[in-house]
């Protein structure tokens, strides 16, 4: 039996984490589900979609579940990796994943969460607080500059890749406190 797969897509800060524990939550009362995170390719990666690919076919061997949720996923890769590292890498990559999770579900949909800066501002300073908080006030300032910029771009980026690219069905969405995929996506 294939998966349900379900991807949710955002820049840093804004809740997909939270927004994903939720659903598995959700989920958990009433059926099987597994989470996957994606944080980018790893040292042992031979191509920027392998990060997506081991970890599906791992759930899947292993027997699966009847939802899979990502947190991240495909098209992300293009974008941190041009924004953080200065690596251009094909579209046709995060397309390739794209096929490759159809190919291994049932069915997938994509959600992007989308918040202003404003909304997600104090949570990247909460983080920058805590990740150096002996910084100086000019060294924060910048990171959360460095952020903001980030947090723009991936719209930008993400915006034109779904409309444009993508291949498969997207929802962008705001979620309220407490809500889960369930709240989207027909089950």
């Amino acid at each position: 039996m294939l998966p349900r797969i379900i991807a949710v897509l955002g820049p840093d800060r804004v809740g997909k984490s939270t927004f994903v524990d939720n659903s598995y939550n959700t989920i958990d009362k009433f059926s099987s589900v597994a989470k996957l995170h994606f944080s980018g390719p790893k040292p042992h990666h031979n191509d920027p979609i392998t990060q997506y690919i081991e970890p599906l076919n791992e759930i899947i061997s292993s027997g699966a579940p009847e939802y899979i949720l990502c947190d991240r996923g495909f098209s992300e890769v293009c974008f941190y990796e041009k924004f953080r590292r200065n690596i251009v890498i094909s579209e046709e990559w995060a397309v390739a994943a794209e096929s490759y999770f159809a190919s291994s579900s049932k069915t997938i949909d994509v959600l992007m969460i989308e918040r202003s800066w404003n909304w997600a501002r104090n949570n990247h300073i909460d983080e920058i607080d805590q990740l150096h908080p002996d910084a100086s006030s000019y060294w924060k300032r910048n990171q959360l500059l460095v952020r903001e910029e980030e947090h723009k771009q991936y719209y930008n980026y993400m915006h034109e890749y779904l409309e444009k690219i993508t291949t498969l069905p997207y929802q962008v969405i705001e979620p309220k406190l407490g809500e889960s995929v369930l709240d989207y996506v027909l089950v």
